[in-house]
């Protein structure tokens, strides 16, 4: 059995990848500097959506290190919501940006099978996990 420590490491380990390739991507060192566009404005799209997808990896990269109250459910429950929460941010980028009509298909896939899970782990941490102490 994985301990919750070895676990958030783990979390924290594909969030870092997550977003170091992003980040090799945007700056030069991925495949996608590869690609042949013509027009500026199609440029600026792919800067913005570089700039997307690393905003919501940081964002989920961030929510995921908050799964660390030692209760292996809730953490469990609040590391996944965030990643859910990635997931879909990510595929909503795609939509906003993307123009390949097979990963526009997938992204909303992801998007309608997260949202329901992200339903469900909201619904069980408001029933079963402590409130936040006030401070």
């Amino acid at each position: 059995m994985m301990t919750s420590k070895r676990w958030m490491a783990g979390i924290v380990a594909a969030g870092s990848l997550v977003f170091a390739v992003g980040g090799f991507a945007q700056s030069g060192g991925g495949s996608g500097d590869h690609q042949v566009h013509s027009g500026s404005d199609i440029h600026a799209d792919l800067s913005e959506a570089g700039n997307a997808y690393r905003e919501a990896a940081v964002i989920m990269q961030h929510d995921m290190e908050q799964a660390n109250t030692g209760d292996p459910d809730v953490d469990f429950a609040t590391g996944m919501l965030a990643h859910h929460k990635g997931a879909v941010a990510m595929a909503q980028v795609e939509l906003e940006y993307g123009n390949d009509p097979e990963m526009r298909a997938l992204a909303q896939k992801i998007i309608e099978a997260q949202q329901a899970e992200i339903e469900q782990m909201q619904a069980w941490l408001k029933a079963n996990a402590d409130p936040a102490p006030v401070d």
